[in-house]
């Protein structure tokens, strides 16, 4: 090889080194992200657990604990997305929506139905959450991100299924299980949720198939109310 060839050889691997930077520093904020945010899940869980083989007939912390288990790992199989809002409320807001339900308490509280008529309730709950990610395959994530416009199965009903069956659920566990402590967390969570819907509506309908699919889909959660 020439001295100028193997010059030009050395430029362009530090031209693609230099291209290369930020593309390794998103890999590192996302893993670091995800690690955390697995990491919290992992403590719930485990703290879920503990409760459910002190009492095995809380039929209502088992639902919770299994609809954290499928966070976990559905965000353990997502993918990258395109376009992802890194802006530092948003991320506050997202893990606080997402995890906050991890500083709930299992104590019993007060039965406000039986867990009997909530549990049932929960898992059609929980249910439209699984069809709601499996509608959206790897594209789920914690942070509001454009992975593509997503229209089939469950989001054909609402336009984001997988935040009204969380909601249902957690009222349900709240009145199976209520205390102000618990009422205080899940309505911190439900307000960060619903600005974290918007922020991710707003990143989404910067795209004109999203705009489309808004105007196709009326409703955000509920079909027919809201």
């Amino acid at each position: 090889m020439s001295k100028s060839e193997t010059l030009s050889h050395v430029n362009d691997d530090g031209i693609l080194s230099v291209a290369r930077k930020p593309e390794i520093l998103v890999d590192l904020r996302e893993g670091f992200f995800r690690t955390c945010a697995l990491v919290f899940a992992g403590l719930f869980v485990y703290r879920g657990i503990s409760h459910l083989m002190l009492d095995p007939t809380r039929l209502n912390v088992a639902l919770v604990a299994t609809s954290e288990i499928l966070t976990f790992t559905w965000l353990l199989l997502s993918r990258r997305p395109q376009v992802r809002d890194w802006n530092p409320l948003t991320v506050i807001v997202s893990v606080i929506a997402s995890f906050g339900v991890g500083f709930i308490t299992f104590e019993p509280g007060v039965a406000i139905i039986t867990v009997y008529v909530a549990a049932p309730l929960q898992a059609l709950a929980l249910g439209f959450v699984i069809w709601g990610k499996i509608s959206l395959g790897r594209s789920f994530a914690i942070l509001p991100g454009n992975r593509g416009v997503m229209t089939g199965g469950a989001y054909r009903l609402v336009r984001h299924p997988i935040y009204s069956g969380y909601l249902v659920g957690h009222l349900l566990f709240l009145l199976s299980a209520f205390s102000f402590y618990n009422l205080a967390v899940y309505a911190v969570i439900t307000f960060f949720q619903m600005h974290r819907i918007l922020r991710e509506e707003a990143l989404l309908a910067a795209t004109p198939e999203y705009r489309d699919y808004m105007k196709r889909v009326h409703y955000r959660l509920y079909y027919g109310i809201v």
